[in-house]
């Protein structure tokens, strides 16, 4: 049977998830601090009998149709040579560009070759098949015009002006005057190229006809990803430029990312983080990480309040707890008092109750210590609180029984929630949770769908009572999952 739609997005995303991550983050594992999942008695159902094979009088598959994500191929090229020989790669998703199913109708051995200079991003597509339809009922698909309503006018579909812009931008400054350099490095093993994080104001003249040609790209890798208003002065555009030393003009962007500054009452700015996009051929090379740091760094120096994330998805929250923890870890003070905390906790005994969390707590001169140095928001560093007393209790091999697990335990649900509770006049998009009465803990979630993304009636079981227990250990478990992966991928 094929797939849904919504099988093969998740697919999609799953498998962004292991390139960026290096895998999902491994199942929590059982402990007697977490709380119980509920035993379900389950019938042993009667194996089911092998299908049958497929009728020979089946219909083929229709040869005019093919998969979106399987043709269209990415080259970021500097000269006419790496037109044949650069990197291909292909995009995460296209149903923001085709087909709500991913799919281009109407040609057979459809191959849709994008091509951009490795700097300035003008793209050149180019696009071959072996037999295209001739019906004026259901006419093939307009590539080229699907393709030209994201990436402009601007988009070329001759090989020879493509070749002429690729000379003429090969000694082509970065634009906005190079930005400002908030960050540099080299990378291991490479000594002829210097790598940057800069910084633009994306309403300058000459950066965002220059973000307008690369922005497309995020359609490719973020599901739900949409254009934003360059003319507003308050977005600013963070670039992971890679340049020869030799010649500076022999630049290419590797990755980007975009943040909105807020104002926060009375006298305050915040960085959002609105997209951010590594560009496949140089992803696992921590880039991601460093644009990151860099924002946290402009944001200081700036004097911002914090630095928010709009809605991360999973990948991106852990490369972001990933990015802090380690930022963390390098404040001395922090350790002091993560280790304090550490040591007051394993002198607790059973029955200490709310002695045992306040043993725990994130300290308010931690916390703010925290911001005024990294600009983290107070809910990141709740979770990077959390996670570092984790590390420092798997690292000292503490007992999952004891009476400073249950006090860590009762932490991490209380800011579980925090963030998830909510009163009827309270909608945080398509999650509304509600708490229920009689439980210290318990909290019951429901998701919305359609139109303005109204919480949907939960379904209860036979007396009536949806089992908040259950929702909590979900969400306990996977933070619990979570942690696990982020202790193997921070060392202390």
């Amino acid at each position: 049977m094929a797939s849904t739609i919504e099988e093969q997005i998740e697919a999609k995303r799953r498998k962004l998830e292991a390139k960026m991550t290096g895998g999902a983050p491994p199942s929590a594992v059982p402990s007697a601090v977490a709380p119980p999942a509920p035993v379900v008695a389950v019938s042993t159902p009667t194996p089911a009998a092998a299908e049958p094979p497929a009728a020979a009088s089946e219909e083929p598959a229709n040869p005019f149709v093919c998969d979106a994500n399987d043709v269209v191929t990415f080259r970021l090229v500097s000269s006419a040579e790496e037109m044949t020989t650069a990197e291909a790669f292909e995009p995460e998703f296209t149903h923001q560009i085709f087909r709500e199913d991913e799919t281009i109708f109407g040609y057979k051995d459809l191959r849709v070759n994008v091509y951009a200079t490795a700097g300035t991003f003008r793209t050149y597509v180019e696009v071959t098949y072996s037999e295209k339809v001739k019906s004026t009922l259901n006419p093939a698909d307009d590539v080229v015009a699907a393709l030209r309503k994201h990436f402009g006018d601007e988009m070329l579909v001759d090989r020879d002006a493509f070749l002429a812009a690729l000379a003429k931008d090969a000694s082509a400054p970065i634009p906005g005057g190079g930005g400002e350099v908030v960050s540099r490095w080299t990378a291991d093993g490479d000594d002829e190229h210097e790598c940057t994080v800069r910084v633009f104001k994306l309403a300058d003249e000459d950066v965002y006809p220059w973000h307008a040609r690369f922005e497309p790209f995020t359609l490719f890798y973020i599901d739900g990803a949409s254009a934003i208003d360059t003319e507003d002065e308050k977005w600013l555009l963070f670039a992971t430029i890679r340049a020869s030393k030799k010649n500076p003009n022999d630049w290419t962007l590797t990755a980007f990312a975009t943040a909105y500054q807020f104002y926060v009452y009375p006298d305050k700015t915040r960085t959002r983080l609105s997209q951010i996009v590594v560009l496949p051929p140089f992803q696992r090379k921590g880039l991601g990480g460093k644009i990151l740091e860099a924002m946290r760094v402009n944001a200081a120096s700036k004097g911002h309040k914090d630095v928010t994330v709009e809605d991360p998805t999973p990948q991106l929250q852990r490369l972001r707890d990933v990015s802090d923890v380690r930022a963390l870890i390098a404040i001395p003070e922090v350790m002091t008092a993560v280790q304090r905390c550490a040591a007051k906790a394993s002198t607790l005994s059973d029955g200490d109750g709310k002695a045992g969390i306040a043993a725990l707590e994130l300290p308010s001169d931690v916390a703010e210590l925290a911001r005024a140095k990294l600009c983290l928001c107070a809910p990141q560093m709740r979770r990077c609180w959390e996670a570092l007393l984790f590390m420092t209790a798997k690292k000292a091999g503490a007992p999952d029984t004891s009476p400073a697990a249950r006090a860590f335990t009762e932490l991490v649900v209380r800011r579980l929630k925090a963030l998830h509770c909510a009163d009827a006049r309270r909608d945080a998009g398509k999650k509304r949770v509600y708490p229920t009465a009689g439980s210290a803990v318990g909290f019951v979630m429901t998701f919305g769908s359609g139109a303005g993304g109204q919480g949907v009636d939960m379904e209860e079981d036979a007396e009536g009572k949806a089992d908040p227990a259950e929702v909590l250990a979900e969400y306990f478990h996977e933070t619990m999952s979570n942690l696990n992966w982020l202790a193997s991928a921070v060392k202390l």
